[in-house]
């Protein structure tokens, strides 16, 4: 386990806690506070951080695996935990409208039907790409000669991307990022590039400041629209980060505590921020206070969930490991991811 890059993955989900805070005090209140949009807005570079790392992880601890365990490991990873979570969110959606491309898009993470469409639970757009990726890898462990058949299916989708929304899904120009992270697993450590990590950090923050922050949301992101953009200014920092983050010795702490409770707190913390909303909207208090608080709560929700909730439903589907049954014990560095 390389622990810097666990931490930075709190890290990374704190950043989009935090751009998310700082939407919600400007709805209460129409000001950012003390720091402005043009810095806030970096937030939204968290999930990008994200996409290299998990590039990282899976290039690092795939190759140990058989295809049917890697897959097996990466659904119990993330879906029961997204699915129960998602629960609630589809209740409401299906209140306003919820149709078979909600369905579909929700359930399978698979958005590109008739129509770009994206699942009920906000977060999860991002967990569309993250499955895809892994499906991907998942193929390459069956056979490595189809490598060269996904990229080709790649380039041709993202060169077709007009097609349709299957084409602009399959050829997102975001999954470079997953690409830059598969790079830098195989990149060998180099303790100077630890002066990546504050230049990727001062590059994301001066994108907001010289007007190229992708613009956008949900849709836009899964379609692609500025995605060649969004890679430029968000992967490419991203992946300095991810590499000078990767220079640093750390080991297990309180800190890498939380950065395994990531995952929780990047489901979840829209729903502490929202019922928060409903407080600060007839109890109005400084937007700094707001989004302190709004932070601080969610993360406090997210790790007592990830203590009560999550750990025993990892462990309860660990027993079920296809390795588990011939005798193998997985290590350290599996059993975390």
């Amino acid at each position: 386990m390389i622990w810097s890059l666990q931490i930075l993955r709190f890290v990374a989900a704190l950043m989009v806690v935090y751009v998310h805070a700082a939407q919600t005090a400007v709805k209460v209140t129409g000001s950012n506070g003390l720091l402005p949009h043009d810095f806030q807005v970096a937030g939204f570079a968290g999930v990008d951080i994200f996409f290299v790392i998990s590039g990282v992880i899976i290039a690092k601890t795939a190759p140990g695996l058989t295809w049917r365990s890697f897959a097996w490991r990466r659904f119990r990873r993330i879906v029961p935990l997204y699915l129960l979570i998602s629960i609630p969110y589809a209740i409401v959606a299906y209140k306003t409208g919820f149709g078979w491309r909600e369905g579909v898009a929700t359930l399978l993470l698979w958005p590109a039907t008739d129509q770009m469409t994206a699942p009920a639970l906000p977060a999860a757009w991002t967990l569309c790409f993250e499955m895809l990726f892994y499906a991907a890898a998942t193929i390459v462990l069956v056979d490595r000669r189809l490598l060269s058949a996904l990229i080709g299916i790649f380039g041709l989708a993202m060169i077709f991307r007009s097609a349709g929304p299957v084409l602009q899904f399959l050829g997102n120009p975001l999954i470079i990022e997953f690409g830059f992270g598969i790079a830098l697993a195989y990149a060998p450590k180099w303790k100077p590039a630890v002066w990546c990590l504050p230049i990727g950090a001062g590059a994301m923050i001066a994108v907001g400041f010289i007007g190229m922050a992708p613009q956008g949301g949900t849709m836009e992101f899964l379609t692609g629209d500025n995605g060649f953009q969004r890679v430029l200014v968000y992967g490419f920092p991203a992946a300095l980060i991810v590499f000078g983050t990767m220079q640093i010795d750390a080991r297990p702490s309180a800190w890498t505590v939380l950065g395994d409770a990531s995952y929780m707190l990047y489901l979840i913390h829209t729903l502490p921020i929202t019922l928060l909303l409903m407080v600060w909207t007839t109890f109005p208090i400084p937007p700094d206070l707001i989004i302190v608080i709004g932070t601080a709560v969610s993360v406090l929700f997210a790790w007592r969930m990830y203590i009560r909730f999550e750990l025993p439903l990892r462990i309860f589907l660990r027993r079920y490991d296809p390795h588990l049954k011939t005798g193998y014990r997985p290590t350290g560095e599996a059993l975390r991811d």
